[in-house]
């Protein structure tokens, strides 16, 4: 193991690290089949509806300010549709089965704000092989990818994204998730150098095609720490190790977001010869799981200056003491007790705050039984929210029936795009006796 990138690097600010002009404006240039957004001065990012709403153009508009070479499209048969530049993954190495949410032909795409400060985007997926096959629930339902993008002018990108399953998945023992996998056309001149590190540790690898075997015990993992945040690192800025002199990547997450899958490694593939750059965040399940709905965030930094341990730490903790960074709004259900008997009166209230403006937002108020079926349902909206507006408001009130069985009870409050994706929710479990 190496000391991370040996460098001269300053403090690395991670909403500072891209050059950004005065009066810098963001653009999108919807072209009907996906949103090109671009950056003045800084980066072009092109989400395509037809690798199911990932990123398949990447620019980097100071070393490619004529936009004539592609940086993101690997051009790798046969799995080209499958890795665009970022995308999450479920891969079997025994098999060379992969699934990616890059391979839906046919994504949901809506742009749902748009300043001079920042783009937010959203997408919805399947699930796919390279052959078409859609991953499914045990019961045959079609599982889902729902994303929202942050993309701010400062180089600051913020990714939440949900697998959506209707009942319960299974991931067999054996297969790997990366939850957010790069893939890039060029980036090192001759090795591959990345890096893998949490607020108090960190260590880099130099990989090429030479190097590199696929042997998952190879992989070093990354010991967890005190505020459970660990990243990705590619130093694609630093020329004198081999870089192009584009942005460098840095990738973060959170352990307790990713749900059965304690421990991470970083699994770094580089190819000369190809021009193929590829890293994540990779974990192995060593038992079957049962996987169900469930969001989890990233947070992206793409910046110019030289990548250091700390500066990566740094990231790190920043992720880790600002996590509203990852989030649209906040939202948090109540109710005046948490046990009722037959003829008490209730009341459900929600509460929070919208980090951004946000246009036709919609809400759902369910109540479900122990075994999942609805028993009460109630829509709210549509309405807008202003960034920085906090509310506390009065769902239902009511009386608890006699005719109710009792049991326990979740009472559930999402809020939901522009596009129909959910955005914030939360839940309380209640019991009638």
């Amino acid at each position: 193991m190496l000391l991370l990138f040996v460098s001269c690097s300053a403090f690395l600010a991670p909403t500072a690290g891209a050059i950004i002009s005065p009066g810098n404006k963001v653009q999108t240039l919807p072209d009907g089949k996906g949103i090109r957004i671009v950056v003045e001065g800084n980066f072009e990012l092109y989400f395509n509806a037809t690798n199911g709403g990932e990123i398949t153009e990447y620019f980097d508009l100071m070393i490619d300010p004529s936009r004539s070479r592609n940086l993101a499209n690997i051009g790798w048969k046969p799995y080209y549709n499958l890795l665009p530049l970022f995308s999450s993954i479920f891969y079997n190495p025994y098999s060379w089965k992969v699934l990616s949410t890059g391979g839906d032909p046919n994504a949901m795409m809506r742009l749902i704000a748009n300043t001079s400060e920042y783009v937010i985007l959203q997408a919805s997926s399947r699930i796919m092989s390279r052959l078409g096959e859609v991953a499914r629930d045990t019961h045959g339902n079609t599982i889902y990818v729902n994303s929202t993008w942050i993309i701010r002018n400062s180089g600051l990108i913020s990714v939440e994204r949900t697998f959506f399953v209707p009942s319960y998945a299974i991931v067999p023992s054996g297969w790997r998730w990366y939850p957010f996998y790069l893939t890039r056309r060029a980036g090192f001149g001759y090795n591959g150098i990345f890096g893998m590190f949490n607020t108090t540790y960190a260590y880099a690898s130099i990989v090429n095609e030479v190097t590199y075997r696929d042997v998952f015990t190879l992989f070093s993992p990354l010991p967890k720490d005190a505020m459970r945040v660990f990243g990705v690192a590619l130093p694609f800025s630093n020329s004198s190790i081999g870089g192009d002199g584009a942005h460098s990547i840095l990738i973060a997450y959170k352990y307790d977001e990713l749900v059965n899958a304690d421990e991470w490694r970083s699994d770094n593939y580089y190819s000369e010869g190809n021009q193929i750059t590829e890293s994540g965040a990779v974990h192995e399940f060593s038992k079957a799981v049962n996987v169900s709905t469930h969001t989890y965030h990233m947070m992206l930094n793409l910046t110019r200056q030289p990548i250091s341990q700390q500066s990566v730490q740094d990231f790190a903790k920043y992720y880790a003491n600002n996590p509203e960074e990852a989030y649209l709004l906040k939202v948090g259900v109540t109710t005046d007790k948490p046990t009722y008997q037959y003829n008490d009166s209730y009341t459900v209230s929600a509460s929070g705050v919208s980090y951004f403006n946000l246009t036709e937002v919609t809400a759902k108020l369910t109540v479900t039984d122990s075994i999942g079926n609805a028993i009460f349902g109630k829509n709210y909206g549509p309405g807008d929210l202003t960034q920085g507006q906090a509310f506390n408001t009065t769902l239902l009130r009511g009386t608890i029936s006699p005719y109710i069985q009792k049991g326990y009870y979740t009472v559930k409050f999402q809020i939901f795009s522009s596009a129909g994706i959910t955005i914030a929710s939360d839940s309380k479990v209640v019991h009638v006796i």
